[in-house]
This record gives structure tokens, sequence and C-alpha cells, in this order.
């Protein structure tokens, strides 16, 4: 679809859309209520949560496998999470990093941790679902100085990126229907986008003083082959700097039984380890509720 057509139909869409949108809506929209009704709402609680000012010892981030293990609507306390989905990419979580920073540069916390699976590693912003997950939260003039130019350049192969921020689109589920190139990458394990911000995450907890720790969720028996030939290119994190930490994670990894979990990732909700990584133990504080 060219320009001209997505203009006449956004055209056409606002001079039927328009006469209905209700006070609820609006009311949303201006609130920023929306938010918390969106799918993928819980980028918006990682968010809000970035900007808390909290004396945390251990501060999470990662993906949706990360968040089963260290869910941001429980771990609130000493253990901080700020886990939501990989859809965001290493991009996205350096920027929740810089936000806490930011709100807690005189009380910073004791670690850093990511935890995130393999697939994550490989998220170049090149997912059809990146317009909604990653441009709408975080596509905003206040992130701008965090875009290095692999990211900009990939936001720029997104149709149609220059509209995520419009209300009436923002307010939405909407989203620009469209392919993934299956163009060859240039990479097997880890992305343009992924190496970039692992080094920024790591520079950032070095000038801080943050002790900065990588771990990997547990891995279906079924995806185990997968895994083990993708850890076979582990010169791919030269560039980072950061092989000798990979070559760690991928040797910590845990196969558990496919039965335990939903999907190809997942666990079951009645199998979600508790404390999986024994931040809690290791650093004598209570569990958290769940």
């Amino acid at each position: 679809m060219d320009i001209r057509k997505f203009l006449h139909r956004l055209l056409l869409f606002g001079m039927v859309a328009l006469p209905l949108v209700s006070m609820e809506s609006l009311y949303s929209y201006f609130t920023r209520s929306y938010e918390l009704a969106v799918n993928g709402n819980e980028i918006y609680i990682s968010i809000r949560k970035s900007k808390v000012q909290k004396k945390v010892k251990i501060l999470i981030i990662g993906d949706s496998m990360g968040k089963q293990l260290y869910d941001n609507k429980t771990y609130n306390d000493s253990i901080y999470s700020l886990t939501c989905n990989q859809a965001i990419s290493m991009a996205g979580y350096y920027i929740l990093l810089q936000n806490f920073i930011k709100k807690n540069r005189n009380n910073l916390p004791g670690k850093v941790v990511l935890i995130v699976g393999p697939s994550t590693l490989r998220n170049n912003l090149d997912q059809t679902i990146s317009y909604h997950y990653f441009l709408k939260p975080f596509y905003k003039p206040e992130n701008e100085k965090y875009f290095t130019a692999a990211c900009l350049d990939q936001i720029r192969k997104i149709p149609f990126y220059y509209t995520s921020q419009l209300p009436f689109i923002l307010n939405t589920n909407w989203s620009p229907a469209y392919s993934k190139s299956d163009g060859p990458a240039s990479f097997r394990l880890i992305s343009p986008v992924s190496n970039d911000y692992l080094v920024k995450i790591r520079l950032l907890c070095s000038t801080n003083k943050m002790p900065f720790s990588i771990y990997c969720p547990p891995v279906t028996i079924a995806n185990k082959k997968c895994v083990m030939q993708l850890s076979a290119n582990m010169n791919e994190f030269e560039k980072c700097g950061m092989k000798n930490e990979f070559i760690v994670y991928f040797k910590n990894i845990a196969y558990m039984p496919d039965s335990l979990f939903q999907d190809q990732r997942h666990f079951k909700k009645q199998y979600i380890p508790v404390d999986y990584f024994n931040l809690c133990r290791n650093n004598d504080m209570r569990l958290a509720d769940r």
C-alpha cells in the first residue's frame, strides 16, 4: 500500500469513525487508561514502574519468559521486576533501565539482571508486531536520544511508523498489516539491534557500578537441539564483547519436559517455578507473594 492510498483510507476511516468516538474513548486517551487495556499492557506497567523512585536490591529486565519467573505485577519490593515481553527488544529493555537509573540516580540498584530466552536475542525490530509492541510505547520524543543508527534504520522499515503516536491509533490495538521480510539475515544468534543495546546496557551498569548478569529461562527439551546449534555461533558475541558471559549463559540452560510448557517457551501456570534463579534466597529476602 503506498502513502496516497493509506492517507485516502485514513481520511475515509476518520470521516466514519470520528462521529462515533465516545466520551469514554476520549477519556481513555487523555488519562492514558488505555495503557492497561490494550494488548501488551504489561509493557506500560513496566514503563510506569521504571519511572518510580524506589530503593531496590535487584532490578530485573527481560522478556515474557523472564516475566513468568519474576512477574512485573508481583515483584515490587527489594526484587523489582520490569520484565514484559520480547517484542520490545533490547532497545526497550535499555530504555526501561535508563528510566529507572534517571529516577534513582542517588539510590541505584545493587544489581541488574537480564532474563531472556535465546530467541529474544534475535529480535531486530523486524517483527510484524513491532509497530504495536515497540513503536507505540517507545517511539516518543523523550526516547529519541536512546535510538542507535541500527535501531532507527529498523524503525523506518516498519510501514507507517510515523503514525504510531496518532491518538486514534495509539488508543487501540490497530497496527498496519505487513509481512516480515524473509531476506537473508547477517546474523544467526544476535541481531544488530540486540548487539548495540547489550553493549549499552553493560556500559550503563558498569558506569554506575552496578553488577550485571544475564540468565536464560528453562527451555523445552523439544528446543534443545535448536538452542545447541545456535550456541555454536559464539563468535557473534565477540562484537559486543560478551562472549564469555554467553558461554556461561548457554552452559547453564536447564532443559525441561515439554509437558511443563503451554507452548514452545512458556510454562503452564501450575509449573512456574518460584524464585527460579534464587535471587531472593541469595540475598536473604523474603519471597514475593505469588
